[in-house]
């Protein structure tokens, strides 16, 4: 018996770091399909509804938006959709305010390479 999604999880990046885009979509282009990325909170909530993500990678120094009520505004216009808190903060008290507000995961940027896809994938069969 399999709980295993039959697809690759659709990810959104919410980050104005071009590079960061880069190599997320690198890391990512085995086992996720990366359907984009967004450079502020203004043109997030436009690209959701476009592109449909299972999980949407939220930097939380986005410009243009506070990133916890990012957070809880994508969860009440899609409960589905997974939100990883994606940050350069490596905060205890970061971390838990990013889960009170109704994120999935959390990865530290500086362990993206070792830590990104096993979360998103966690988040999404978790709630799969």
């Amino acid at each position: 018996m399999s709980d295993q999604p039959s697809r690759r999880p659709r990810v959104l990046l919410a980050d104005d770091n071009a590079g960061i885009g880069v190599t997320v979509s690198r890391l990512l282009s085995v086992s996720c399909e990366f359907v984009g990325r967004v450079p502020d909170a203004a043109t997030l909530f436009e690209a959701v509804a476009q592109l449909q993500p299972d999980v949407v990678l939220l930097d939380f120094s986005l410009p243009g938006g506070n990133p916890l009520d990012l957070s809880r505004q994508l969860r009440a216009l899609r409960p589905e959709i997974r939100v990883v808190a994606f940050t350069a903060e490596d905060d205890p008290e970061v971390q838990r305010a990013a889960f009170e507000a109704g994120v999935s995961g959390f990865v530290w940027k500086p362990r993206a390479g070792r830590d990104l896809v096993t979360t998103i994938h966690d988040v999404y069969v978790s709630d799969a």
